[in-house]
């Protein structure tokens, strides 16, 4: 089956790939989507306890990196988790859990309705996911 329209050029890996991590960010990238500005860091030491707190801006760091959320975000790479949570003063360890939780959903209505993030919808997403 021929691919047409705008996501022609995606291969299959890449459509399979979207909205995962394949490899932990570098420094640059870490710098680039996971540094926390002043008004990213006030948002998320808004939310009850250290858990949300990192929870909330990891999500916001991987939507910024990926362009979607995490399905969990405790599977973002230790690596991102450590980053961001040294910058909010709490160990890494504390996230432990946040995926179970439904803040997390309520986090990311939050993150949209903050940074104006709109979910793929209809045609879009499906072009993307399977390429017809």
């Amino acid at each position: 089956m021929g691919r047409a329209g705008p996501v022609a050029f995606l291969t299959d890996e890449q459509r399979r790939n979207y909205g995962t991590f394949n490899q932990v960010p570098d420094d640059g990238q870490l710098a680039g989507y996971f540094l926390l500005d002043r008004d990213a860091r006030r948002r998320a030491m808004t939310c009850r306890g250290a858990r949300s707190q990192l929870g909330y801006a990891v999500q916001l760091g991987t939507v910024r990196f990926l362009g979607t959320f995490l399905d969990n975000p405790e599977d973002a790479p230790a690596e991102v988790v450590a980053y961001v949570a040294e910058q909010l003063g709490h160990p890494g360890s504390v996230l432990a859990g946040y995926g179970a939780e439904r803040t997390r959903w309520d986090h990311q209505i939050a993150i949209k309705d903050a940074y104006g993030y709109r979910d793929l919808k209809g045609d879009a997403w499906w072009k993307l996911r399977d390429g017809d």
